[in-house]
């Protein structure tokens, strides 16, 4: 009889492990799922009306800071923005951002959703489509030609110990648009600009080495002077 009650007892202690042990393991399975983390490169390839298309490319850096390049898929450069990103307490993605170059010190706020390995645009100034970007390898810089107006030549200050460089007043595209111009601050290898002309050229530029970026992240070489009449 008392071996009979001692089976018994061993049989109950079993049966309560193994249901320890049960819920034990959905316990754990359930706290080891986690979002995957923000910071990477994401791009998105975009219709565009006026253009081939319209290539986004989003970096967010541990650091919280952010990059994002429009690249119209044309003669002109890159839309570079900067600005920070930091995530909500709902999880979203909030950035904010200005224009490099534009003299605009406005910033323009985004809200993203992260889902997966994507990032959704939760406005709507992307139209109908909207926009998502997925995450991947951020590609190497590559070369594009550009198409540049220059106006005049100047001697800019590349700043404390980098001495000064011959820069430009330029335009960028087919067509010259108003009154406005830029500055691009390098030289273009091979041209040669003569006071009281305006120039038309098509322009190779070239990634620098990442070790000499100090000076500019590009180096400018003529392909090509497309037009040159006198300034008005």
């Amino acid at each position: 009889m008392k071996q009979h009650h001692i089976m018994m007892l061993a049989g109950a202690l079993v049966f309560a492990a193994c249901q320890n042990s049960t819920k034990t393991a959905g316990k754990d399975s359930t706290e080891v799922i986690q979002t995957s983390p923000a910071e990477g490169y994401y791009e998105a390839s975009l219709a565009a009306a006026s253009s081939p298309g319209r290539l986004i490319g989003l970096t967010l850096r541990p650091t919280n800071d952010v990059e994002m390049t429009t690249d119209y898929l044309n003669a002109t450069p890159e839309i570079i923005q900067m600005g920070n990103w930091s995530t909500l307490d709902s999880g979203k993605i909030f950035i904010t951002l200005v224009t490099v170059g534009s003299g605009n010190p406005d910033k323009d706020t985004l809200i993203f959703r992260q889902d997966g390995e994507s990032l959704r645009y939760t406005g709507t100034d992307y139209g109908t489509d909207g926009l998502t970007l997925t995450k991947k390898e951020k590609p190497a810089p590559a070369n594009k030609e550009l198409v540049v107006w220059v106006k005049a030549e100047e001697e800019c200050d590349r700043g404390p110990g980098f001495g000064k460089t011959k820069c430009y007043q330029v335009q960028y595209g087919d067509k010259m648009m108003g009154e406005t111009w830029d500055k691009l601050m390098e030289p273009i290898e091979g041209f040669t600009f003569e006071k009281g002309n305006i120039y038309k050229l098509r322009v190779n530029r070239i990634p620098r080495d990442p070790k000499i970026q100090d000076v500019g992240a590009y180096e400018y070489k003529l392909v090509e002077v497309v037009s040159k009449e006198k300034a008005k």
